[in-house]
């Protein structure tokens, strides 16, 4: 038996969605990335180009640029912020029971049961674990948090309940 007690605050959020993203929506995020990064080149180049020639309007490209990076960078953040948002303030202390048949969350709003099965991907970052069940649908474990049973121990144990291999982030 495995017990974890989790903080959920924006930090362990901007995890989820940082896992998430780089799992489940990895192909559908890559190619949108890859088009956000196009555009930061071209900007800066054609900030370059404008600056060089003594042209106006480098100030444009220069903040079309800036603007683009800070969505490329800040978009797990804002992610993260969002999903946080839905979180209800009762429900964003959990402890977490895993036993044999399953485990439960329990939060001052209320208890749920969960089965492993329902768990398709699981993600280890340095500070958390996270069960990934759909797309739109994540937990997170703070790996600091653990109250009885340590990491290595819950690592072995999740992988041998799930099936799953541990994915590292």
């Amino acid at each position: 038996m495995f017990i974890i007690q989790t903080e959920i605050d924006q930090k362990s959020m901007t995890a989820l969605a940082r896992m998430t993203r780089r799992t489940l929506r990895r192909g559908r995020n890559g190619p949108v990335r890859m088009l956000a990064w196009f555009v930061v080149v071209l900007e800066s180049l054609l900030t370059f180009i404008y600056i060089r020639a003594g042209a106006g309007g480098w100030l444009v490209n220069l903040l079309l640029a800036c603007i683009m990076l800070s969505c490329i960078l800040g978009e797990d953040y804002v992610n993260g912020a969002i999903g946080l948002r839905q979180v209800l303030p009762a429900s964003r202390t959990v402890n977490a029971t895993f036993k044999e048949d399953g485990y439960v969350h329990r939060t001052q709003a209320g208890e749920s049961w969960w089965p492993y099965r329902q768990i398709r991907f699981i993600v280890e970052s340095q500070d958390h674990f996270a069960f990934l069940l759909d797309r739109t649908h994540g937990q997170i474990y703070d790996k600091s948090g653990f109250t009885w049973g340590d990491p290595d121990g819950f690592r072995e144990f999740i992988q041998r309940k799930t099936g799953l291999k541990i994915q590292k982030v």
